[in-house]
C-alpha cells in the first residue's frame, strides 16, 4: 500500500490550494496577468485536440447515419429515376401532340387557300418492297377514294397518288417511284419553263426533272411545282428544289436533279383531293 510521506503531503496540499485559489479567482472574476496567461495557454493547447476529435466524432456519426439510412437512400433513387421515365414519357407525348398540331394548323392554313375536296388519313403502313416505294392510308372506297387521286402532304407537297384502292384502305404510289412521272414548272413567273418527273425508286436517291428545253431559262434553287398540263394533278402542287443541272441528249435538252419537299416532313398524316 502506498504511504504518505511529508513531501507527498505538502504537494497534495499545495495542489488544493492552487485549485482552491482558482476556483476562487474564477467565481469573484478576479484579474489575475498570471492565472490569465496561464489559461490562454491551456485554452490554446487544448482547442486544436478538442476540434480534432469533434471533426473524428461527427465523421463517425455522419458514416453510420449514411450506413443505416442507405436503404432509404435507394428506395428515392428508384422512386427519382422511375418519375425521371414518367416526365420523359410525358415530354415526348408533348412532343407529338405539338407537332400534330402545328401539322393541323399548316393543314387548315392550306385549305383556306384552295379550293379542293380533300379528306385526311393516316399512313398505316411502308412498303416492305425496296423496288416499288408505297405506302397504305387508313381511307378507301367507302370514304369516296379512287385510282389516281393526287395524294399530298398537310402544307402542299405533292406525296403521290392513289394507285389501288380498298374498302377502308388504299396503296398510295410515292413521288419517288420509278413508275411515277408528272409535269413539272419552274414556280419562278418569269420563266415558268416545263419538264417531266420522274422518279428515282430509291428514297436515298433524288428524283430528276428532265425534257426541258436546252435553252430553258433555269436555275438551280428554282422551286418545281405541277403544271397541270396531264390532267391527273393540279396545277401549283409543290414538288422540290433544283439542286444540279446538267445537259441531256446530246445537248438537245437539260435535266435537272430535284431535292424533294417531301423530304423536310414526317409522312404520318397525308390529304387526299378527290374532286379533281
Amino acid at each position: 500500500m502506498y504511504k504518505f510521506d511529508r513531501n507527498s503531503l505538502i504537494i497534495v496540499a499545495l495542489l488544493l490550494i492552487l485549485i482552491l485559489t482558482l476556483l476562487f479567482v474564477f467565481i469573484n472574476d478576479i484579474e489575475i496577468p498570471f492565472v490569465n496567461w496561464f489559461g490562454d495557454i491551456i485554452y490554446n493547447l487544448l482547442t486544436p485536440i478538442l476540434n480534432l476529435f469533434n471533426n473524428i466524432i461527427s465523421r463517425i456519426q455522419n458514416f453510420f447515419n449514411i450506413l443505416f439510412s442507405i436503404n432509404e437512400i435507394q428506395e428515392e433513387i428508384t422512386f427519382l429515376r422511375q418519375q425521371n421515365q414518367i416526365l420523359e414519357r410525358q415530354i415526348m407525348f408533348l412532343s407529338n401532340y405539338d407537332r400534330e398540331n402545328k401539322r393541323l394548323r399548316e393543314l387548315l392554313n392550306f385549305k383556306e387557300k384552295v379550293e379542293y375536296d380533300m379528306i385526311g388519313a393516316e399512313v398505316i403502313a411502308n412498303s416492305p418492297s425496296v423496288f416499288e416505294q408505297l405506302i397504305t392510308i387508313n381511307r378507301g372506297r367507302r370514304d369516296g377514294l379512287e385510282e389516281r387521286m393526287p395524294v399530298i402532304t398537310y402544307n402542299g407537297f405533292l406525296v403521290g397518288r392513289i394507285d389501288h384502292v380498298g374498302s377502308s384502305s388504299a396503296q398510295v404510289r410515292l413521288i419517288t417511284d420509278n413508275q411515277f412521272v408528272v409535269g413539272g414548272v419552274v414556280a419562278r413567273s418569269d420563266s415558268r419553263e416545263i419538264g417531266l418527273v420522274r422518279g428515282s425508286g430509291r428514297r436515298d436517291k433524288n428524283n430528276t426533272m428532265d425534257n426541258i428545253a436546252w435553252d430553258a431559262d433555269i436555275e438551280i434553287g428554282d422551286v418545281i411545282l405541277t403544271s397541270g398540263l396531264s390532267n391527273n394533278f393540279p396545277e401549283g402542287l409543290k414538288i422540290g428544289q433544283i439542286i444540279n443541272l446538267e445537259t441531256d441528249n446530246y445537248g438537245l435538252s437539260q435535266k435537272a436533279e430535284l431535292e424533294l419537299d417531301i423530304y423536310s416532313v414526317t409522312i404520318e398524316e397525308v390529304m387526299v383531293i378527290k374532286n379533281f
